[in-house]
C-alpha cells in the first residue's frame, strides 16, 4: 500500500492525537452538512428553473390570448359594420317594395283593367307582402346579432385588460424568481467553499498520519489509481494508444438515449483496462457503492457491473442501472475530477433514480506521463444513524487481500467466474422488487386509527400546508408527510405525481379532458368525479401509464 505524504508542518505532529481526531470528525461533519445543503440548494435552483420555464410558457400563452382578444375585438367591430351595411340594404329593399305596392295600388285604380288582372294582382301583392315580412324578420335577427357582437366585444375588451394585468403580474413573479435563483446560487457557492475548506482540513489531518475510518478506503483507492496508471502507461509505451488520442476531449453523444451517453476515441482502451482493476474493489464492503474512473472533465467511461446495463427506453431506469459513458457536470464532480492531491475526501448529495443519497467520495489522481488524465473514485454510502462513523475503524485490508488471493489461486476459473458474475448482474429486479412499498396507510380519525388500503386511495393532495389522503368514497384524511416524501415511498407503478400539489392513483382515473397550456384534467372514478390538473411538466410522465392516440 502507498504511504501518505508527511505533513510539512512539524507542529501538527506534536498535537494531541485525540484533538486531531476531534478536528477530523468536526471537519467531516461540516463536509456532510455542506454537501447536503449544497444538494438541497441545487435542487431548489433546478425547481426554480423549471418554474421559470413554466412562467415563460404562461407568459407566451397570455400574450397570444391578448393578441387573440385584440383580433376578436377587431373582427367584432368589422362584423358590426357589415351588419349595419346589411340593414341599410334591407331598408332600401323595403323602400323598393313599398314603392312597388304603391304602383300596384295605382294600377288597381283602373277599373276597366282591374277585373281582368285581379287574380294576378292579388298574387303579386301576396308575394310582395310575404317578402316584406321576411325582411322584417332579417332585420330583427340583425339587431339581435348586433347586440351579441357588442356583448362579445365588451367582454373581449375586459379579457384583454385582464390578460395585460396577468402579464404584468407574471413579469413581477419572474423577476422575483430570478432574484431567488441568484440568491440560491450564492448560497450554494458559499456552501461549496465551506465544503472545500472542510475537505482541505480533513486532508491535512489524515495526511499527517492520523488514522480514521476512511484510511483503509483511501489506501485502497490510491493503490487502485496506481494500478490504473501503470496499465494505461504500459498501453502508451507499447503503442496501443497515443497521448493525443488518450487526452482527446471530443465527447460524441450517442443518439436516442436518455440521460445522454457519450463515446470518445480512447473509450475502447479504458473499457478493456479499467473494469478488471476496479470491479473487485467495488465489492470490498457493503458500504461501497462503486469504484471506477472519471476523466478530468467528469466523464465516466465505465462503471461497475451492477450499474452498467444496456440502456432502455426508460430514462428513470437508465439513470439508475445504466450509468456508464455519462458526464458529471456538477461542481463537486468537476472539482474531484480535476484534483491532483494524492487523495481527496469529499461529501456530496446525489439523486439516483427516485432515491436521494448522501455519499462520501474518496478519490486519487491518475497521472499519465506527467499529465492529469483523471481520477479513480470510490463512493461510500453514509449511514446517518452511525454518529461516530468517522472514528470507527473498519478492517477492510483482509477483505481486499482475500479477493486478490482468490483471483490469484483460480486463474483457470476466471472466465467461468466472470460469466457467473455477468449472469447474476444481467438480472436486475424491477423497481417494485428493489424497494418495499407500503400497501396501507394508518391515519387518525374520530379518535381511532383507520387503516386505508392503497387501492382505495384516489389521490394525495396538499392544501393549506397540509397533506391529505382522498379515498374512493370522497373522504379526506390528513397525514403527517410531504408529497415529496410520499413520492419516494409509493409504488411508481400505481401512483404518479401529476402536479406540484397532487399525486394520483392511476387505477382511479376514469377519463381526461384537455386543459390550459397543453395540459390535462384527470377525472377520477366515483360519483364525485373529482378533477385533478396535470401540469405540462408532468404530461410526459403521465404518458408512461396511458397510451395516447
Amino acid at each position: 500500500m502507498p504511504q501518505f505524504l508527511a505533513d510539512p508542518n512539524p507542529r501538527l505532529a506534536t498535537n494531541d492525537h485525540s484533538l486531531a481526531k476531534t478536528m477530523a470528525e468536526a471537519s467531516y461533519q461540516v463536509g456532510i452538512y455542506a454537501g447536503d445543503i449544497t444538494g438541497h440548494i441545487e435542487d431548489i435552483t433546478k425547481r426554480i428553473a423549471d418554474q421559470t420555464e413554466l412562467l415563460s410558457a404562461i407568459t407566451v400563452e397570455t400574450e397570444e390570448m391578448t393578441n387573440a382578444n385584440a383580433g376578436i375585438a377587431v373582427s367584432a367591430q368589422a362584423l358590426r359594420s357589415e351588419a349595419n351595411t346589411i340593414t341599410d340594404r334591407m331598408s332600401e329593399a323595403q323602400a323598393a317594395i313599398k314603392q312597388a305596392l304603391n304602383d300596384a295600388l295605382a294600377f288597381a285604380g283602373d277599373k276597366d283593367r282591374l277585373a281582368a288582372n285581379l287574380p294576378a294582382l292579388r298574387d303579386a301583392l301576396g308575394r310582395i307582402n310575404r317578402a316584406s315580412r321576411k325582411f322584417d324578420e332579417v332585420a330583427f335577427l340583425r339587431e339581435s346579432l348586433v347586440q351579441r357582437v357588442t356583448s362579445i366585444a365588451d367582454s373581449t375588451a375586459k379579457n384583454r385588460e385582464l390578460c395585460e394585468y396577468i402579464f404584468e403580474e407574471l413579469a413581477q413573479v419572474n423577476e422575483a424568481e430570478q432574484a431567488t435563483r441568484t440568491d440560491s446560487e450564492n448560497v450554494s457557492g458559499m456552501c461549496m467553499h465551506l465544503s472545500d475548506l472542510s475537505a482541505e482540513l480533513y486532508y491535512t489531518i489524515v495526511a499527517s498520519g492520523v488514522k480514521t475510518a476512511d484510511t483503509p478506503f483511501i489506501e485502497a483507492v490510491m493503490d487502485t489509481a496506481r494500478q490504473v496508471t501503470e496499465a494505461i502507461e504500459n498501453a502508451v509505451d507499447q503503442g496501443e494508444i497515443g497521448l493525443e488520442t488518450l487526452f482527446d476531449e471530443n465527447y460524441v453523444q450517442m443518439p436516442d438515449i436518455q440521460p445522454p451517453k457519450y463515446t470518445t476515441r480512447w473509450l475502447p482502451l479504458i473499457e478493456k483496462l479499467v473494469p478488471p482493476i476496479c470491479e473487485p474493489v467495488s465489492t470490498i464492503t457493503p458500504e461501497v457503492v462503486l469504484c471506477t474512473v472519471t476523466d478530468r472533465n467528469g466523464y465516466m467511461p465505465v462503471n461497475n457491473l451492477r450499474w452498467s446495463h444496456p440502456p432502455t427506453d426508460d430514462p428513470v431506469w437508465n439513470a439508475t442501472y445504466s450509468r456508464q459513458r455519462i458526464r458529471h457536470r456538477d461542481r463537486i464532480s468537476l472539482r474531484i475530477s480535476q484534483s491532483t492531491k494524492p487523495f481527496l475526501v469529499m461529501v456530496f448529495r446525489r439523486q439516483l433514480g427516485d432515491r436521494v443519497q448522501v455519499l462520501r467520495d474518496v478519490s486519487a489522481p491518475v497521472i499519465i506521463k506527467g499529465r492529469l488524465w483523471g481520477n479513480v473514485r470510490m463512493l461510500i454510502l453514509i449511514k446517518t444513524e452511525t454518529i461516530d462513523y468517522i472514528l470507527k475503524q473498519m478492517d477492510i485490508h483482509r477483505a481486499i487481500a482475500k479477493v486478490r488471493a482468490i483471483e490469484a489461486e483460480r486463474p483457470d476459473e476466471e472466465d467461468e467466474d466472470q460469466g457467473m458474475v455477468l449472469e447474476e448482474a444481467a438480472f436486475v429486479p424491477s423497481p417494485s422488487r428493489i424497494q418495499a412499498f407500503p400497501r396501507k396507510f394508518c391515519v387518525h380519525h374520530a379518535g381511532r386509527l383507520v387503516i386505508i388500503d392503497n387501492n382505495r386511495i384516489q389521490l394525495f393532495y396538499a392544501k393549506d400546508r397540509l397533506v391529505f389522503i382522498q379515498t374512493d368514497d370522497g373522504k379526506a384524511y390528513p397525514i403527517r408527510s410531504t408529497l415529496s416524501e410520499l413520492e419516494e415511498k409509493l409504488d411508481s407503478n400505481q401512483f404518479t405525481r401529476c402536479h406540484r400539489n397532487y399525486i394520483v392513483n392511476i387505477d382511479q382515473v376514469e377519463y381526461l379532458n384537455n386543459w390550459f397550456n397543453r395540459g390535462y384534467i384527470i377525472i377520477l372514478k366515483g360519483s364525485a368525479k373529482t378533477e385533478v390538473p396535470v401540469s405540462r411538466m408532468f404530461v410526459k410522465r403521465l404518458k408512461k401509464y396511458i397510451e395516447f392516440e
